[in-house]
């Protein structure tokens, strides 16, 4: 019989108020999640044991608080397992949730990974019993993006540009130490003086810069033989974004959360920088999920794109989408920007 780890009673007197039960309302969507994980068959489900504790000898958190943790931090757009552990040592939530416990990042990381495809089909299940019990409106949803960091640094992603970029730097400086060789053995000639530590340095110096080029030279062909604009060297997924003056190593994640309650409705990572091309495909996953007959969509001038607006306005969608400033085809088409709009404080409109 395997052992698990007994958390703190719900009605277990406290002080102010007397039990943490009492801190989370009867419609708050942690009781939905309780409810739901509560009637998993995780055998047949074929969810894996937790891990054992952090220390030798203690007994493991139970799949379930996990599953719990889990899905909490979905609905509420939490991606890192530190910042997980962190909300169940402070968060009322929570700690109502998970009984008082707190397990380190790694349990609940290596949870995840463990059984990823499981906790997929459990988090769509979910979605759709959320929608069951009408914690989606299911009538407005709002779109956004933000860039999340890869495992990668800057300099481990290379584009085609750059690497000719590297190239014609590295092609200038082992011409120059060459030039250098030679006008150093011209010297030698006329002096009849070796410099034989000077010229191994250099010889050293243009034997590591060739090195370098082969390298990068390499790099360009793998680049060039694929499809991509990109080749990331550490993350194979990861790369190189920039928007609005911010850049990053890593992915475009952008996420559909609900109006009524904020759920996140669906959610999908991408490797495009601009979110131009992201409204449709998401309100599309969004519309598919709550099976909305009369979904509004909401973004902000991000997401502006006559393609994309025809594309969801086609699918049923209504679309709510500030025109940018820059964009003056709208204008002539007859679209009022924000900046058109003047207000008259006699009429209050």
């Amino acid at each position: 019989m395997r052992k698990y780890k007994s958390g703190t009673s719900r009605q277990q007197t406290a002080l102010l108020p007397p039990s943490v039960d009492e801190y989370v309302s009867e419609g708050n969507p942690v009781r939905a999640i309780d409810a739901y994980v509560d009637t998993l068959d995780l055998a047949f489900m074929g969810v894996k044991n937790s891990q054992a504790g952090s220390h030798a000898g203690q007994p493991a958190y139970h799949p379930r608080l996990l599953i719990k943790l889990y899905l909490y931090g979905y609905l509420n757009g939490i991606r890192s397992s530190r910042k997980l552990e962190r909300e169940a040592g402070r968060n009322l939530e929570v700690i109502w949730l998970v009984e008082g416990l707190n397990p380190v990042y790694k349990t609940i990381a290596n949870f995840r990974k463990d059984n990823s495809q499981t906790l997929t089909a459990i988090n769509k299940d979910f979605i759709l019993l959320c929608k069951q019990l009408g914690l989606f409106a299911g009538e407005t949803v709002a779109v956004d993006g933000s860039f999340f960091k890869g495992n990668a640094s800057k300099d481990s992603i290379y584009t085609e540009k750059a690497l000719a970029r590297d190239l014609l730097e590295l092609d200038k400086k082992i011409a120059a130490y060459q030039a250098e060789l030679d006008a150093q053995d011209r010297r030698d000639d006329q002096s009849g003086l070796g410099s034989l530590v000077e010229d191994s340095q250099l010889q050293e110096k243009i034997e590591k810069l060739k090195d370098r080029q082969a390298g990068k030279q390499a790099l360009q062909q793998q680049l060039a033989n694929s499809s991509d604009s990109q080749l990331s060297t550490v993350d194979k997924d990861a790369r190189l974004l920039s928007k609005n003056g911010k850049s990053v190593a890593g992915y475009n994640v952008q996420i559909v959360v609900d109006s009524h309650h904020k759920l996140i409705v669906a959610q999908e990572v991408t490797q495009d920088s601009s979110d131009i091309k992201q409204l449709s495909p998401m309100l599309e996953k969004a519309q598919a999920v709550l099976q909305s007959g009369q979904l509004n969509g909401l973004a902000d001038a991000g997401y502006y794109s006559f393609e994309q607006l025809k594309q969801a306005d086609d699918k049923g969608i209504a679309i709510y989408v500030p025109v940018p400033k820059s964009d003056g085809r709208a204008v002539n088409k007859g679209v009022f920007a924000r900046e058109r709009f003047s207000y008259d404080p006699g009429t209050d409109s």
